[in-house]
């Protein structure tokens, strides 16, 4: 097989041509005529179609082997397994001729017990527990891996999402909107989370806005409703607590100017 490969190989290599022949054209001095260029070629050809269509049935001839084993080692396997069921009822029958069970007969039913069935069971489930240990390390690792790329995915996409409402609410890249954002966002659970957050963000933007309004409203109010200052002219004397009728600002003054000012005169 061998030698017909080298054959092949030999017989598809080109015609050679000398260096020499080579003018200043780049044309071959001495080439070959066309026509025998042509027969070399299709020759060349149909050896390449020998040679794909002798690999093919080589590849078919192995095939057929790998076959052929197979089903030997089956055959094997199944003279193999009858051959140890005659035994095992040979060994049944002597059994039950038996009066009495003596010594050397029990110890090879034992032997035969551990031998056929203990140590093969045994063996069996040992390379049923380490084929399930590879699987689970195997499984372990894609699923590591799985997780490792979902979660970059899914931060990813969260930090977009967040950049994208902090966008269309006009909310500064601070990291108290920030928290705001994922606090909205974590807060809420469902399949319909991510279609209803930008909605979601915009009522709880707009009550929060409004109670803050409402808390400098009321801060206002109760401000002014503890000034000492009056709203109007003569309700209230810083000294005394009494206003003692209406006064121009321009009495007022006059009266509270040796307090803010003593020893000293208009």
């Amino acid at each position: 097989m061998a030698e017909d490969t080298e054959l092949v190989e030999s017989t598809e290599a080109s015609p050679e041509v000398s260096p020499d022949s080579v003018d200043s054209t780049g044309s071959h001095e001495g080439a070959w005529p066309k026509d025998v260029q042509a027969e070399f070629t299709k020759k060349s050809q149909t050896l390449a179609e020998e040679r794909r269509a002798f690999e093919g049935q080589r590849q078919q001839w192995q095939q057929q082997q790998q076959y052929m084993q197979q089903q030997q080692q089956m055959q094997q396997q199944q003279q193999q397994a009858q051959g140890k069921q005659q035994q095992n009822a040979q060994l049944l029958d002597q059994l039950r001729e038996m009066s009495y069970l003596d010594g050397p007969t029990a110890a090879q039913v034992f032997e035969r017990l551990i031998s056929e069935g203990i140590n093969p069971l045994h063996q069996a489930l040992k390379q049923r527990d380490q084929a399930l240990a590879q699987m689970y390390q195997e499984h372990k690792a894609l699923r590591d891996q799985f997780g490792s790329q979902s979660t970059k995915v899914a931060q990813a996409d969260l930090d977009q999402r967040f950049s994208k409402a902090r966008a269309d609410h006009n909310l500064p890249d601070e990291p108290w909107a920030n928290e705001y954002l994922q606090d909205v966002y974590y807060s809420h659970e469902g399949a319909g989370l991510n279609d209803q957050y930008g909605s979601m963000v915009q009522s709880r933007l707009e009550a929060m806005r409004k109670g803050l309004r409402e808390m400098d409203r009321q801060a206002a109010t109760k401000a002014k409703a503890m000034s000492p200052f009056p709203a109007k002219g003569g309700e209230v004397s810083i000294t005394d607590g009494k206003t003692g009728g209406y006064k121009t600002p321009q009495d007022r003054a006059n009266e509270l100017w040796p307090m803010l000012n003593p020893g000293q005169t208009e």
